[in-house]
């Protein structure tokens, strides 16, 4: 039976801090008791634990601490009737205990857990109650540490492991997400690593805030926000309605954590780190750690593509992207819409080749639109300012002046918005190339075509005056309706998937 609990055990929480005036416990991140105005003390959870040695339900023998969570205290146990058998049990905060939907979420995640049959997820034994009421899972107890313990401890991880973690994490989701589960709170802390230090098994925890997608029952309204903001979706930090989509934005967010050694959006303040997801993009991860294979981070940043449509469609695509990193000598058959599908070594030497180029691609691009577009400008200014003895220099120098203002304009949104994003700077080089050669293909042939008209009909002195000018309106208006067709062919998706493939 569990042992009897006094009145004053019972109205004490098993919370971390405790105010040394009236002994009333707190949550990890207080630090000063809101009745007593004096400092907080930290608690000795084997002395000042009231489940410490009781056994609940009849069957579980509470022996010792393991960690704290957010809303829940995990213990080591052993099955009275099975001593040989060691399991965990989570026990909801006894302060939480009376907020009816933190413990339905609460429950929810129990049973939501217990739906999912795979190797990659924590098992549950059991859900209960204690004798005052208090809601408690238990799961099959895990040896180890979890990646945010293992970032914590050695920085970072290479590429190879990293891989390794995420394809793990991807087949137990993509599990999850066929019974139309979504975890919405994945981070490193929610990916236990067991076994083989080297080659570790992966196990996902913590399904307290995962909501099945169904639009006719949500435990969450839209406009609510929860999870981690360091690895939350964009769409998911609004409060909009989310799907896999995020899950999969969260997986490239913990990516860059393994690979870089920080956060997408290292910031202790979560209100500080939320606006950051709402609002920017994360540092380009080469920017953080130089000798990351530009491949790999065409990948990672597809994944974390502010919008849903640019992301992957689904994390079977995600997971044949890393493939390639695991056993690049392999090749697996996908189709090639997929484009950064598993692929040959040679291909992902080819491809992170592609990623570097696009950068002095769009700088050389941008160089020989902007002569074109001075040139032609400054050839028309010089027809209107003809009368004068300076027409040459004044149309060159009015040219640069009218194109001043967008160029700086343009400029600034290639920092802002480009150059720190691999996969949207190989879209915009590809754009930029075929604007240019279309304008440069447009150019040369109707100048050549006026030419050929001059001399078997004019004087052969070639095109003059206003005769200049067609060739030059031609080909600007080649270059935007190229600019028009490239983004009306595709939808976002397709887009991205092209502007990130070898060929």
């Amino acid at each position: 039976m569990l042992p009897a609990m006094s009145l004053a055990e019972q109205d004490r929480t098993v919370l971390p801090r405790r105010c040394p005036t009236c002994g009333e416990h707190f949550p990890l991140d207080y630090k000063v008791c809101p009745r007593h105005a004096v400092p907080l003390v930290g608690v000795d959870s084997q002395t000042d634990d009231p489940y410490i040695g009781s056994v609940l339900a009849e069957t579980y023998s509470i022996e010792a601490v393991i960690g704290d969570g957010g809303m829940g205290r995990v213990y080591e146990a052993k099955h009275a009737r099975l001593p040989g058998r060691t399991v965990a049990v989570k026990i909801l905060h006894r302060v939480l205990a009376s907020d009816a939907e933190v413990v339905s979420r609460f429950r929810r995640e129990a049973e939501i857990a217990g739906t999912i049959e795979h190797p990659n997820v924590v098992q549950i034994h059991d859900v209960d109650q204690t004798i005052d009421g208090t809601p408690f899972i238990v799961c099959e107890r895990l040896v180890g540490e979890d990646l945010g313990q293992h970032l914590d401890r050695v920085g970072r991880i290479g590429v190879r492991e990293t891989v390794h973690i995420l394809r793990q994490a991807a087949a137990v989701l993509t599990v999850a997400h066929s019974r139309g589960v979504i975890h919405r709170d994945l981070k490193p802390t929610n990916l236990f690593l067991v076994g083989d230090p080297a080659n570790p098994t992966v196990k996902l925890i913590d399904f307290g805030i995962a909501k099945l997608h169904d639009p006719k029952a949500s435990q969450t309204q839209t406009g609510m926000i929860m999870g981690t903001p360091a690895y939350m979706a964009p769409e998911q930090a609004r409060g909009s309605k989310v799907d896999g989509r995020a899950d999969l934005y969260a997986l490239g967010a913990i990516a860059y954590r393994c690979v870089t050694g920080r956060a997408p959006f290292d910031n202790d303040d979560a209100a500080a780190a939320l606006h950051a997801v709402l609002t920017s993009e994360p540092p380009r991860p080469r920017a953080v750690f130089r000798e990351l294979p530009e491949a790999f981070e065409l990948v990672l940043q597809r994944a974390m593509a502010r919008e849903p449509s640019q992301r992957y469609a689904n994390l079977e695509e995600l997971d044949a992207a890393l493939a390639a990193f695991v056993a690049p000598t392999e090749a697996i058959a996908v189709r090639a819409s997929t484009s950064l599908a598993a692929r040959t070594a040679t291909d992902l030497d080819e491809l992170s080749a592609v990623a570097r180029r696009a950068r002095p691609e769009i700088a050389a691009y941008s160089g020989i639109g902007a002569a074109i577009l001075i040139g032609g400008l400054a050839d028309v200014l010089a027809l209107i300012f003809s009368a004068s003895s300076l027409a040459g220099g004044l149309a060159v120098a009015a040219a640069f002046g009218v194109v001043a203002t967008p160029g700086y304009l343009y400029v600034r949104y290639l920092q802002r918005q480009v150059w720190s994003n691999s996969p949207r700077a190989v879209q915009w080089a590809r754009s930029l190339a075929a604007m240019v050669s279309a304008a440069g293909m447009v150019y040369t042939a109707s100048f050549l075509c006026l030419r050929l008209l001059d001399l078997s009909l004019g004087s052969g002195d070639g095109p003059g005056g206003w005769g200049r000018i067609p060739p030059w309106v031609l080909a600007l208006g080649a270059a935007g309706a190229v600019w028009h067709l490239r983004q009306q062919a595709r939808s976002p998706r397709e887009e991205a998937a092209l502007s990130i493939s070898v060929f």
